[in-house]
């Protein structure tokens, strides 16, 4: 016979590892597909392919960012500092590894088409995410992450829907 071990009420895990996972996941691919759209815009804008990734990485870093902080580790109360170096240190690793990618593309295919740039920066990206994946777990919402208990009275539709997962 198995018997199945059931750690006490306070302390079972409030977000297993495989749910944050599979969250971030879905949430990275919302932020890849964000940023791609938003460097084709820039690109086919006329902007070229360097600057237009920095901006698109800007937007689809803070953006996701916040996703994750929402959807994938429960809504962590964080200090505002632990979140903008976070979000500094990405744009400014996706920044440089993009830029490479970029350049390496350059290198190997004449002349890229903007399509071709995005899809280099979206595979990157999917690369990139699971180095990031680990800094938010353990780093921007994991333990001792918490700074102030959440203000109830900011608590929304999509926290009280995330309680019931």
């Amino acid at each position: 016979m198995v018997s199945a071990v059931v750690a006490p009420i306070g302390l079972r895990p409030r977000h297993p590892l495989f749910l944050q996972v599979a969250r971030y996941v879905m949430v990275g691919g919302l932020g890849t597909a964000v940023n791609a759209c938003a460097f084709l815009l820039l690109r086919t804008a006329g902007l070229e392919a360097v600057p237009a990734n920095l901006v698109a990485l800007l937007v689809s870093t803070a953006v996701s960012t916040e996703a994750n902080r929402r959807f994938t580790f429960g809504g962590a109360a964080v200090h505002r500092w632990r979140v903008r170096v976070q979000i500094g240190g990405t744009v400014l690793f996706y920044a440089c590894y993009g830029s490479a990618v970029l350049l390496a593309l350059g290198l190997v295919v004449d002349a890229p088409t903007p399509v071709e740039q995005a899809a280099a920066l979206a595979v990157a990206s999917v690369l990139g995410g699971a180095g990031r994946f680990l800094v938010m777990r353990n780093w921007v919402f994991g333990p001792g992450a918490v700074a102030t208990e959440p203000d109830p009275a900011r608590r929304g539709t999509v926290a009280r829907w995330h309680e019931r997962l």
